[in-house]
């Protein structure tokens, strides 16, 4: 899962030497909240589309160091990385430098979820299910045993957040005895919070994972 294996080189860095205006189309093209930067054959920062917007009122080159935000991934971070690193940012995409400091790609928000979209956690025939559980008492490996002695197989598990001392826990598995595993989860003191079907439509779905969030921040 190294970041490597996710590098584009789609979109084109800035240059120091580029209007404000040159930048700004790029960014706005892309759909961008910020443009990586280089002056000559080196990475020196990234500048955002609202500092763009303020300087292209200029229409000429400017001096950018004073606007440039320093966040990157090296070539041995991976994606857990760079979901962290968007979100600390908030930016949609963080460009990729090499052991030598030199820039090597970028990656993007769209291709991690694409990337994400084809992991069984998602893609794969199944339900999922949120249950919470005491934080002291969180064990995967008891979690993992409830599904599988209900002949249950396994697609993924992620721990989701912790409110009040108690753990919530998505769960994504194949099996027919769907009740069957909801009722002993519920045996063992976990609290069944939602269930998701993948025939489902969109909309439903959308409208469960928004009563989540809030449930969530509440």
């Amino acid at each position: 899962m190294y970041i490597t294996e996710y590098i584009s080189n789609e979109i084109k860095p800035g240059k120091f030497g580029y209007s404000p205006n040159q930048l700004l189309e790029v960014v706005q093209e892309n759909k961008l909240t910020h443009l990586p930067m280089f002056k000559g054959l080196d990475f020196i920062g990234n500048i955002s589309e609202e500092d763009l917007i303020e300087l292209s009122f200029e229409n000429k080159t400017v001096d950018y160091t004073s606007y440039l935000e320093n966040f990157f991934l090296t070539d041995s971070s991976n994606l857990l990385d760079a979901i962290q690193m968007m979100y600390t940012n908030q930016a949609n995409i963080l460009p990729i430098i090499n052991e030598h400091s030199k820039y090597i790609g970028s990656i993007t928000e769209n291709d991690i979820i694409n990337t994400f979209a084809n992991f069984p956690f998602v893609s794969a025939e199944g339900v999922s299910m949120l249950v919470s559980i005491a934080e002291k008492d969180l064990s995967i490996t008891a979690i993992s045993n409830i599904i599988e002695a209900n002949n249950g197989k396994i697609l993924g598990i992620l721990i989701v957040g912790y409110k009040e001392d108690s753990a919530y826990v998505l769960l994504k598995f194949s099996s027919s005895n769907l009740l069957t595993i909801g009722e002993t989860f519920e045996r063992y003191g976990y609290q069944v919070i939602q269930k998701f079907y993948n025939d489902e439509k969109q909309e439903l779905l959308q409208s469960r994972y928004a009563q989540l969030l809030k449930y969530m921040n509440t």
